[in-house]
């Protein structure tokens, strides 16, 4: 009889302890689901006509506002050292940060926060993982910590797997 009850408490044991986990894994995936897809109070439109491999983009808010985003070096080469700078233009910001997300492939989470280097420009540094794609179509998201609440700017830019033909695009395909 003994034997019968020590399996009854070691199953509720082990029945408690499985909720207890999931409890606390669900409630690790709400407190981080915020922090990894914030909500915007204003996003702003994609600017066609940007080339990031050309040089700073702009992106314009339709309530005011601006964003500028420069990527150096200008091929954007993955698994490699890239510098940002953004220069937000009549806005207020409290923290700004980088997010690259493929547009069409997951490529995982890769964020960078930028620091204020004092004359109203946000600086940082990263890297972006390789594709197996010759060419990688990436969307940079500004997100910009304002008083109203978070704004996003997108950019978007190729990346080209080095040694490719591709890594060098040709003037015809406008690149």
């Amino acid at each position: 009889m003994e034997k019968r009850s020590t399996r009854g408490i070691a199953r509720l044991f082990w029945a408690i302890a499985g909720l207890l986990l999931v409890a606390a894994v669900v409630t690790l995936v709400l407190k981080a689901w915020p922090l990894i897809h914030p909500q915007a109070v204003e996003q702003a439109p994609l600017n066609p006509a940007c080339d990031l491999r050309q040089g700073p983009c702009t992106v314009a808010f339709s309530g005011g506002g601006a964003v500028v985003l420069a990527i150096e070096p200008r091929e954007v080469p993955p698994m490699r050292p890239l510098r940002f700078a953004v220069t937000l233009r009549d806005l207020d910001s409290d923290a700004v940060e980088l997010d690259f997300a493929g547009v069409d492939m997951n490529m995982g989470y890769n964020r960078v926060s930028l620091r204020a280097d004092g004359t109203g420009s946000y600086v940082g540094e990263g890297m972006l993982p390789v594709c197996v794609r010759e060419r990688m179509r990436w969307e940079a998201r500004v997100l910009i910590e304002t008083p109203s609440g978070l704004m996003v700017a997108p950019f978007q830019f190729d990346t080209y797997r080095t040694g490719s033909s591709a890594s060098e695009p040709s003037r015809e395909d406008g690149q």
